[in-house]
């Protein structure tokens, strides 16, 4: 665990309504376009389908707002960054050529918590140094 006082350096959060998820999962090609087939399996295990999917997406989404702090990310694959879990707990995976980027610009940590309640996932995201 890193010391409380490392420097934040970028923060992100992001909420999706759940049932919104729930419409375009039921296009299949939806969860290909967003979601790479590590995160989708994770989804398809959890007790909760939609809920992991919205859950996911709403990292994703805040990701994309810290990593908006070092790079262009018009246009991002999300793709590119996984939200996996170790344990049950959600962490960030980023490509090789973000990860080149966040190494450059001193990002030594990215943490990810994620709720959901009624029909609202939300992700908060931080980038330490």
């Amino acid at each position: 665990m890193k010391r409380s006082t490392d420097m934040i350096l970028s923060i992100g959060i992001d909420t999706v309504t759940i049932s919104n998820v729930e419409r375009f999962l039921r296009h299949p090609e939806y969860a290909n376009e967003i979601f790479t087939e590590k995160e989708q399996k994770l989804a398809e295990e959890y007790g909760d389908v939609v809920d992991a999917y919205a859950s996911s997406f709403a990292a994703k989404q805040a990701v994309k707002k810290v990593l908006d702090h070092f790079m262009d990310v018009d246009g991002l694959d999300l793709r590119r960054v996984e939200i996996l879990k170790n344990k049950g707990i959600p962490y960030v995976k980023p490509d090789k050529e973000i990860q080149k980027v966040l190494d450059e610009k001193g990002v030594k940590n990215i943490m990810v918590t994620i709720t959901s309640e009624g029909d609202n996932a939300t992700a908060f995201v931080i980038a330490q140094q």
